[in-house]
Formats: structure tokens, sequence, C-alpha cells
């Protein structure tokens, strides 16, 4: 049976469940699928050599890295209630973006998702810059996992959705897409799959003009 290998980069943020979830949600219904999380622990203090640390100077390499693997056992155990089969946790020390692609070659990775730590202050496609490392060098696709919230955020350049249109899909649970002022506009473009009875004539997935 063939392989598709998920590769989720998890990491001590509550971004790191909704890259669970959606690597998962993947892994689940792609036959072959499998799920492998990874954890890069970045910014490791130097090792100490020969003699233990000093009482007081903070924590040593070693505790970081236990705790970095106990964080993803945590997170596997959570994977695990969503996606039931091939499950792997890998935990690494380095340049994160460098090592996530490292696992990525190691396992031969068909597609890695990552996350993204909101937009506040982040100008270049409105990612980190260990997501956009990953996006721009990765030789598999990638997906960037990000919570769903239209109401948070929508680009300037973007028109807020229609009150109405949202109540009618609401209403007909997707059946159908526009309220009555903006179905008037939309477009008749055929398309190229069959579509469900429930929807109506007339009805497209192409966005009406807002004329």
């Amino acid at each position: 049976m063939s392989r598709f290998v998920v590769l989720a980069a998890v990491d001590a943020s509550e971004a790191a469940h909704e890259v669970l979830r959606a690597g998962a949600n993947f892994a689940r219904h792609i036959r072959g699928g499998e799920l492998h999380l990874v954890h890069v622990v970045e910014d490791l203090p130097p090792p100490v050599v020969l003699v233990p640390p000093p009482a007081g100077l903070g924590v040593t390499s070693t505790e970081i890295m236990a705790a970095a693997r106990e964080h993803v056992e945590e997170l596997a155990a959570e994977a695990r209630a969503q996606f039931p089969g091939r499950l792997a946790t890998h935990v690494a020390a380095g340049s994160a973006w460098k090592q996530i692609l490292q696992v990525a070659i190691d396992v031969q990775a068909d597609l890695i998702v990552v996350g993204t730590h909101g937009r506040a202050g982040v100008k270049r496609l409105l990612l980190g810059s260990v997501a956009e490392n990953i996006v721009r060098k990765a030789s598999c696709p990638v997906l960037v996992a990000r919570e769903k919230d239209y109401h948070a955020f929508v680009p300037p350049e973007i028109e807020p959705a229609c009150p109405d249109c949202l109540a009618v899909q609401h209403q007909s649970d997707g059946a159908n897409l526009w309220c009555e002022r903006h179905a008037q506009n939309a477009p008749h473009a055929h398309l190229h799959y069959e579509v469900p009875e429930s929807f109506r004539p007339g009805s497209h997935l192409s966005r009406p003009s807002r004329a």
C-alpha cells in the first residue's frame, strides 16, 4: 500500500492545536495516510563540559529536550483521538525551518502542515519567518493552518461577506449561496462536476458582482 506522509510542525503555542487538527484530518481521509509530528527546540544553551552547571543558572539542554519530548507526546495523545492510523513523533534542535525540512526529507513527506502566530506586524505572505521559509523551500506541498475567523480579520482590499448571503447559506446548509439581491447578479458559470439536486438553478460557486 502506498504511503501518504503528513508532517505536522508543532510548537508550544496555541497554534499547534490547529496544525494538529488539520494534519490529522488530512491523514485520516487519505489512503495510506500517516501522521508525523515534529517539534524543534531553538536557542538551546551551550553544553556544559565535565561538570554539572552551578545551581541557580537555569535548566540544562537535557531538561529542555526532555520537556520538548513530553510536550510532543501530549500532542500525540491528542492526535490519537483524531487519527487512528500510523503516528510518529520527532524532536530536533536547531533552526526550526531547517530541521522541519530535514525531517520532511528523511520521512519523504507528501504534505507539510505549519502554523502562523497571528497577523500583527507580519508583512510578508501574512506568515512568520519559519512558515515563510518552509513555503519557499519545501519540496512538497505546504498547508498553512490557521483558525477560521472572518470576524477578526478581513484584508482591507476585500469586502466583508454580505450578512444576508451568510444567513441564506446557514439556513439552507450551503445549498443556496446568495441572498436575493446578489443572486440577481450571479454569473452563469458552467460547473464541471456533478451538482447535488439541492442546488437550485442559477446558484453558482462563483462570487457574484457587488454592483
